[in-house]
């Protein structure tokens, strides 16, 4: 389990956003969160962030698990070029890369201290593995290069780029970084076709679980295995097997169940 959401409850002043909504993401699904404007699905992933504290409920995160976020609108920094700024999106791989490089040069030595030295390289070694660190410059080329981002100097400041541009980098960092979840707040608005279908197809094979909201009926339809639908009136959270399509039906089925029930009460 990566993360799980136990009955949260989260409501703004007199206005409820989220009620007793619980949720579970294992490693390799990939889930469509939908709802109408306003329903609580940003809500729903900056709790899963921490960045809003839930009012009732629990909210349980893999210790080792790590997250990543791909918000609606992205913030350009003037003061990064692109290079930088995947650069730093990459810095925990860089830094894990460092301290092997450290753990080896201690370990050669042979001394006394060589059992702990290798219980702490294992376990460097074994999380920069898992993250990809091995071949992230190649990962960084392709994945650029899917979302049509290959002729983009990385000496370029990103405030030089359009927002479209922006949300594409931001999103490739995103990638780069190989999260064990990604959380992706509607992905696809400034992708073309061609990226796109590049996107579909990476989602598809991705190793971590992914949360994505996402208006794209079709794209839902190629990536993800289950539907959760927050009610915009209840403001509660239901899960739905399959695709978009599995859902549309299955809730086409209840509204056909509830008129049924209705008339019959009438």
């Amino acid at each position: 389990m990566l993360c799980a959401l136990s009955n949260i409850s989260k409501t703004y002043g007199d206005h409820t956003v989220l009620h007793d909504v619980s949720l579970t993401i294992d490693a390799g699904q990939k889930i469509g969160l939908v709802g109408a404007n306003g329903a609580g699905k940003t809500t729903l992933l900056k709790i899963l962030l921490g960045q809003v504290t839930p009012d009732v409920g629990t909210v349980r995160i893999d210790k080792y698990a790590e997250l990543g976020y791909l918000p609606q609108t992205f913030a350009r920094s003037s003061a990064m070029t692109i290079g930088e700024f995947l650069d730093e999106a990459l810095g925990d791989l860089r830094a894990m890369a460092s301290r092997l490089r450290e753990l080896e040069a201690a370990m050669s030595v042979g001394d006394d201290e060589l059992p702990p030295l290798l219980a702490a390289y294992a376990a460097v070694q074994g999380q920069f593995e898992r993250r990809g660190g091995y071949d992230v410059d190649h990962r960084q080329a392709e994945i650029m290069a899917g979302l049509g981002l290959e002729m983009l100097e990385r000496s370029r400041p990103m405030h030089s780029l359009s927002g479209g541009e922006a949300t594409r980098v931001g999103l490739g960092a995103l990638l780069i970084c190989e999260p064990d979840l990604l959380l992706l707040d509607e992905p696809t608005n400034h992708l073309d076709f061609a990226s796109l279908g590049w996107l579909e197809a990476y989602v598809q094979h991705y190793r971590g679980g992914v949360l994505v909201v996402s208006h794209d009926r079709r794209f839902l339809n190629r990536t993800v295995d289950a539907i959760v639908e927050l009610d915009e009136h209840a403001h509660t959270a239901k899960r739905y097997a399959g695709s978009y399509d599995d859902y549309a039906v299955a809730k086409a089925n209840e509204q056909a169940r509830w008129a049924d029930a209705y008339a019959e009460q009438q």
